[in-house]
């Protein structure tokens, strides 16, 4: 069976037996991804089969302070935190993995934070890494950590703006 596209989180995807390898990731997706989704804290994005949940995303607005942050992403008069939105809880179930789950994620989150930077504004795409995989996962996606915390990581928006118009 073919996997579905990718889109929010609803009443009908199932979350029972997604397991990613980390237990803290497993734990939001079944206990707080739909909470935190119904109070407005974060959207949860999720790739599915036949409405099982395989893969997701969490997406929400956030700031990062201007001296965290890389000379090209706090150029010109950058407010104090600089708006920035936040790409948190990737997950791919194990048996899913190596199938492109995660790329058409990251993918699809980039797109996303075109799309709300456009209409909100925000200079950087931001995530928080859970562990050190995590952060060379992230790295290999062109973000950088930021000055005063390896695990936070950031990229200009501009430039995923232009990766993902080649």
């Amino acid at each position: 069976m073919a996997l579905s596209g990718i889109e929010l989180l609803a009443d009908h995807h199932g979350l029972d037996g997604f397991t990613c390898g980390k237990p803290a990731l497993d734990d939001w997706l079944a206990n707080f991804a739909r909470s935190n989704q119904a109070r407005g804290f974060t959207r949860v994005v999720v790739a599915h089969e036949d409405d099982t949940v395989v893969g997701y995303y969490g997406l929400a607005p956030s700031v990062i302070e201007p001296n965290a942050v890389p000379r090209k992403i706090r150029t010109g008069r950058p407010p104090d935190p600089i708006p920035c939105l936040l790409i948190g809880q990737l997950a791919v179930d194990r048996r899913y993995v190596g199938r492109g789950v995660g790329t058409a994620l990251v993918k699809d989150a980039f797109l996303r934070c075109i799309a709300g930077a456009d209409i909100v504004a925000g200079r950087a795409v931001v995530v928080r890494a859970i562990d050190k995989e995590a952060e060379a996962y992230w790295r290999s996606w062109g973000f950088v950590s930021a000055r005063d915390n390896p695990s936070i990581l950031m990229r200009f928006i501009e430039d995923i703006r232009v990766w993902l118009s080649v």
